[in-house]
């Protein structure tokens, strides 16, 4: 049993080569571990059960090493709300999605990448409990070169329990 859930450690949310690197401390706060442990109760644990061993390639983001990659100044990353994640074995980013889909787990936010533009599945859990349930698909646009962004299942909002710390 991970600290986190069934299967998670705090260890897998917080490692960041970006972190290391620039020698930033990616220490999440008490109330962001409570976030984090929602999002994995609620929704990390139960994908992992059904599909077997998950890798959390970006979890927590100490608001620092989230300026460093350039990431969204409004990132749930930040908040202990969002993790990003492959499977370790046989991974289908779109297969991750659909599932989820299927589970109606209570999600705020789910985007599967296209292989290059990551390849990896963004899930997110709002702590509030107001899930917008968006299910979104990202690919490169091969005429500019930019990354787009379109609806791949309807919107499933849902209200969980609120988090307390």
């Amino acid at each position: 049993m991970g600290d986190l859930g069934r299967y998670f450690d705090l260890s897998e949310f917080t490692r960041s080569a970006t972190a290391r690197r620039h020698g930033i401390d990616n220490t999440p706060p008490p109330q962001t571990v409570v976030s984090l442990r929602a999002l994995v109760e609620r929704v990390l644990d139960p994908l992992r059960e059904e599909l077997g061993p998950v890798r959390i390639t970006s979890g927590y983001r100490a608001p620092e090493v989230n300026r460093t990659i350039g990431g969204s100044t409004t990132s749930q990353h930040c908040s202990g709300e969002a993790a990003d994640l492959t499977l370790v074995v046989e991974h289908d980013a779109q297969r991750v999605a659909d599932l989820l889909y299927e589970l109606r787990a209570p999600v705020d936010q789910v985007i599967w990448y296209a292989p290059e533009v990551g390849g990896h599945v963004h899930v997110s859990h709002r702590r509030d409990g107001h899930q917008r349930g968006q299910y979104l698909h990202c690919w490169r646009d091969v005429a500019t070169g930019e990354k787009r962004y379109r609806t791949h299942r309807p919107s499933v909002p849902s209200q969980s329990s609120p988090v307390v710390a």
